[in-house]
């Protein structure tokens, strides 16, 4: 077993990843982009997730996988990029899903930060006995 704050802190990073990811994917996901883009044209916005995987000794590891399809056709025949019959690609992006990510990493961080508290205070505990 691993020391708990280490494990802690790759929580603590794989919270704010989750995060980041999540709030990207909200930014972009009005984007809009040919569904053919031509070279030089803007390409549709690539979504990203988050892969969290134990490691060995404890800890955690987050790794950004993109997400596919990266677009879905959208009709918005007002868009500069809609094709002739109003097609355009829009990210694929679940905004509920992203909400509940970034839900999901506040959660786990502030779970990580009381570990982080009760270890320290653990330890703090251990040197007054010794002392």
């Amino acid at each position: 077993m691993g020391d708990p704050i280490s494990i802690a802190v790759s929580g603590l990073n794989a919270a704010s990843q989750r995060l980041a990811a999540a709030a990207s994917n909200i930014a972009n996901s009005q984007d809009t982009a040919p569904l053919t883009p031509e070279p030089g044209a803007p390409q549709p916005y690539q979504p990203i997730d988050v892969a969290q995987t134990a490691t060995p000794g404890g800890g955690t590891q987050a790794v950004e996988q993109p997400v596919t399809p990266a677009s879905i056709p959208s009709y918005d025949p007002n868009s500069p990029y809609a094709n002739s019959s109003g097609t355009v690609a829009a990210p694929n992006v679940d905004l509920a899903q992203q909400l509940v990510n970034a839900n999901i990493a506040s959660i786990s961080y502030d779970a990580n930060l009381k570990v982080i508290r009760t270890a320290q205070q653990m330890q703090g505990y251990l040197l007054n006995i010794f002392s």
